[in-house]
């Protein structure tokens, strides 16, 4: 009776070891694929800018407020903001007409130009600077004598 080949016996123990450790490796990059968590991408901050402007237009500066970074919420109350938007409001008119165009974008900041025009003042331009918080744009400053 001829005994097997010991060259292959040898051998397969290595295979084995070869095979599942392949394997492994497999099922960890699967996992790590699919539990490791996404970092969401905030919209376009134009999103953010076109709010801001239907906002002004229809005078819901509590929603406007809303849209403000923490830095700048931190300077003033929702009611002060509103007070203040509405003084522009009896000083110049209400804003009849804004539109938006993003300037810059690097990373998580922008910066924007609004055209705003108001009942009884010429169409004027503030310069909006918007960060990223959270997953959303907020304006971060913007030209107070104009918004």
């Amino acid at each position: 009776m001829a005994r097997p080949r010991a060259g292959w016996r040898r051998f397969t123990p290595i295979l084995l070891g070869l095979v599942a450790g392949i394997a492994l490796v497999a099922v960890a990059l699967g996992a790590l694929i699919i539990f490791t968590p996404r970092v969401a991408q905030p919209p376009a901050p134009s999103a953010t800018t076109q709010q801001l402007c239907a906002d002004l237009t229809t005078q819901r500066y509590a929603d406007a407020y809303a849209l403000l970074s923490p830095r700048l919420q931190a300077q003033g109350s929702e009611a002060q903001f509103v007070a203040s938007q509405r003084e522009l409001d009896a000083l110049q008119g209400d804003v009849t007409t804004c539109s938006a165009a993003i300037v810059n974008v690097a990373g998580a900041s922008a910066s924007a130009a609004l055209q705003v025009t108001r009942a009884h003042a010429k169409a004027a331009s503030a310069a909006v600077t918007l960060t990223v918080v959270g997953s959303a744009w907020r304006v971060d400053a913007y030209d107070t004598s104009v918004i």
